[in-house]
């Protein structure tokens, strides 16, 4: 996926008054370009946005965003409190994008924070009730094989923090792509390679970590690189030749 809300921008039709935002088209790009100028104060205000647009209804739209709340919470972490009070006031339906964010911050006290919110919300505790059963954890460390949604998680973490981290993760799974028998990993790999190709030619940086990893990660990965930073760059070329 286009970082990272591509996917859901114009999902509504009626555009509600914020403050922060004039448009989907704004928030859209600022959430994908929010880790080149970062603006922490308007996160609550673009999380409020998009559950007033009808984004947080979509449930392929939570993976990317939780991913970003998630990244905003661990570099914030002294407005996590004033944050979580004010997001509360969300639709009750929308409030998993602050659990997850909450849970996967991985902060000091992002168990005891995501507890207490749920204390507060009971009807949802039976929908995050494998919160109860384990311990919060770095968006990296969600295993991969669990779908092409842990990618989307951390496209949505990229966007929050330009970390080159979760970006290698993806890479991790770009061998998946020959598996043989593994419908899952094969679907996975590939939403690597694409997601890797089609950011390398929107992001700068995406094209810089593919080429400076290719001599850093192991021959499979690397030979995979290649091709996505061939791929990337031909596009790049027709686009500027187009232009």
């Amino acid at each position: 996926m286009r970082l990272v809300l591509g996917i859901i921008l114009l999902s509504s039709f009626i555009t509600p008054v914020n403050a922060a935002f004039d448009s989907q088209e704004e928030i859209s790009s600022w959430v994908t370009y929010y880790y080149l100028t970062p603006e922490p104060s308007k996160i609550p205000d673009a999380i409020e946005y998009m559950s007033q647009l009808g984004w947080l209804d979509d449930k392929n739209s939570i993976p990317p965003i939780f991913g970003f709340l998630a990244g905003g919470f661990t570099a914030n972490p002294k407005q996590v409190s004033g944050w979580v009070d004010r997001l509360s006031s969300l639709k009750e339906s929308h409030l998993g994008v602050v659990i997850l964010g909450l849970w996967y911050s991985n902060l000091p006290d992002s168990q005891q924070r995501t507890y207490e919110f749920l204390d507060k919300h009971p009807s949802l505790k039976q929908e995050y009730s494998y919160l109860y059963r384990g311990s919060p954890t770095a968006i990296e460390e969600i295993p991969l094989e669990q779908g092409p949604w842990v990618l989307d998680v951390l496209w949505g973490n990229f966007s929050a923090t330009g970390s080159k981290t979760p970006i290698i993760r993806i890479m991790s799974t770009l061998p998946w792509v020959d598996i043989k028998g593994d419908s899952n990993r094969l679907m996975i790999g590939g939403a690597a390679q694409w997601s890797l190709t089609s950011n390398a030619v929107q992001h700068q940086r995406i094209l810089d970590f593919c080429e400076t990893e290719v001599s850093a990660q192991p021959k499979d990965v690397a030979d995979k690189l290649r091709q996505i930073i061939e791929s990337a760059k031909e596009e790049l070329k027709g686009e500027d030749d187009a232009g």
